[in-house]
């Protein structure tokens, strides 16, 4: 490629509205430009980029027996597959299979490193006859795609989310956050993290004793007023999810100084629609908003059963003689104990953790870790509705897993990291062109050895045969970052050759033209 026919202009200076060093220099580097805030253009030399990281990911998945499949653009893959299964899997013999795919996705809000709006995702699909096999596979699907990260000099922390696991590259402009422990190495997303619940210290039961918390709209009031901290109150609080057009009130009961997260409650619920229950719903359930506990309801004993849908995080056995409402206005109930004066539904985690509390392994403070998640995968918890003939001729259900690679999020990762004051410095997996070669001087010999080196490196290089200073052209190769620059001029062919220099490398040699393929091939 020449440099006189490529399209794109590098720039001086990085753009105002560049989020991250990295994204400024793809935009210098004419690789990508803006179109709207969080939409960008890939220019040809990004292109190249872009194609390499797909092809790098899609050899990984070939590898370890994956099928490209082309799904149309408005039907998502979990859809697509419900039409492709029962067409193309029927006995056992059809299993396992790996099906993968790219995919453009939109966000709102921002994604990633570069606040997306749009990105492009490598989605794969795990279909096999035993949950166990699947989630081994989708494991090992992402430590493959995780190596070939590394490779391209990225350190990725691993970490477990709801239904299965993530790679986190940690970055301060990252989309996501995950809980580490320093001290035994237990990581995963912040909403999936747990942590331990300390033991309260031994102590009698109270009675339980209607007090007046007049004027006190918040948890954080009434302890104060009562006079105990917010952990030794109960916090109510309220969602609402729909199903069949009928809605149904769930009470969330939890220690007062910690918060409800809603994935886990959406996980533990089986239900993707959550929302704020109104007062009127809540006074439906014989509640009473801003002063309600499970104290005193009639509490269904199982999901299905009757009365009011309670789920108990597990703090409420965390301490005792709590403060909590007292399904009365202007009144609180001190010495509630569980499960002495109410019940639960459920008794399960659904608080969210967060930075200071104790890991759940070692009891040593997590840390909270800023950052992108590049990798994931996670399983169909619900059998079905998918089935296949096992070898006796008994249907069963396949076992379906996912994972996803973000693409353009992989390129942002690499180019936040391999960079310097200079440019970017692409790894070869990513590299648009593998030499960036400049040409000074106009020459015969200077022409023909330039030739030469687009001959013998055919499909390779980026010739930079501008009419342009030396310092412009050195300044463009480090800019655009490719990992190996050639310098051919009137001084090198009269040193013996090619002027070769690493782009992470300050050494300059120079090599006989014959030999630069072989040289190449070595140094990178």
């Amino acid at each position: 490629m020449l440099a006189t026919h490529l399209f794109g202009r590098t720039l001086r200076d990085p753009p105002a509205d560049a989020v991250t060093p990295g994204l400024g220099l793809m935009v210098r580097a004419a690789m990508l430009t803006p179109i709207e805030p969080g939409r960008y253009a890939w220019l040809p030399l990004g292109t190249r980029v872009l194609e390499k990281a797909r092809a790098r990911l899609s050899a990984v998945l070939e590898a370890l027996g994956g099928q490209a499949v082309s799904l149309p653009v408005s039907t998502p893959e979990e859809r697509a597959l419900q039409v492709l299964l029962p067409r193309h899997v029927a006995s056992h013999r059809d299993l396992p299979r790996l099906l993968y795919g790219s995919r453009r996705l939109t966000a709102d809000p921002p994604w990633g490193l570069w606040r997306w709006r749009e990105r492009e995702v490598l989605w794969v699909a795990v279909l096999h006859t035993d949950p166990d096999a699947r989630n081994a596979l989708c494991r090992r699907i992402v430590e493959a795609l995780g190596e070939t990260f590394a490779r391209a000099g990225l350190d990725l922390l691993p970490a477990e989310t709801l239904d299965g696991a993530a790679l986190l590259f940690p970055h301060p402009s990252g989309e996501a956050e995950a809980l580490h422990c320093a001290g035994c190495g237990y990581t995963a997303l912040a909403e999936a993290a747990r942590f331990s619940l300390l033991p309260a210290e031994p102590e009698p039961l109270e009675d339980v004793r209607p007090v007046p918390t007049p004027d006190c709209p918040t948890i954080a009031d009434v302890a104060a007023y009562v006079g105990v901290p917010t952990a030794r109150t109960l916090k109510a609080v309220f969602y609402a999810t729909e199903s069949e057009g009928k809605s149904e009130v769930v009470f969330v009961v939890i220690r007062g100084d910690l918060e409800v997260n809603e994935a886990k409650l959406r996980r533990l619920l089986g239900s993707s629609d959550l929302r704020p229950a109104t007062e009127g719903e809540i006074r439906a359930i014989g509640a009473v908003p801003g002063y309600a506990s499970p104290v005193g309801l009639r509490v269904r004993p199982t999901r299905d059963g009757e009365g009011a849908l309670v789920v108990g995080d597990l703090s409420v056995r965390a301490g005792a003689n709590f403060v909590a409402g007292a399904n009365r206005e202007g009144y609180h109930l001190t010495g509630v104990n569980y499960p002495r004066d109410f019940s639960v539904t459920f008794l399960e985690d659904v608080a969210q953790a967060r930075a200071g509390l104790p890991c759940p392994h070692c009891g040593a403070p997590l840390e909270s870790v800023p950052g992108t998640v590049l990798v994931s995968w996670w399983a169909d918890r619900a059998p079905g509705p998918h089935f296949y003939a096992d070898s006796e001729g008994a249907l069963r259900p396949v076992a379906v897993g996912w994972c996803r690679a973000e693409l353009e999020g992989w390129i942002a990762a690499v180019a936040e990291t391999r960079r310097d004051e200079f440019g970017l410095a692409w790894p070869s997996d990513l590299a648009p062109f593998d030499v960036h070669l400049v040409v000074l001087g106009k020459e015969e010999p200077v022409r023909e050895a330039a030739e030469e080196v687009c001959r013998l490196l055919a499909g390779r290089v980026l010739c930079d045969d501008r009419d342009e200073s030396a310092g412009v052209k050195f300044a463009d190769a480090d800019l655009i970052g490719c990992p190996v620059r050639l310098t051919v001029s009137r001084r090198s062919l009269e040193a013996g050759g090619v002027e070769v220099k690493a782009r992470a490398e300050k050494e300059r040699r120079v090599v006989p033209l014959p030999a630069l393929p072989d040289f190449l091939n070595l140094a990178t």
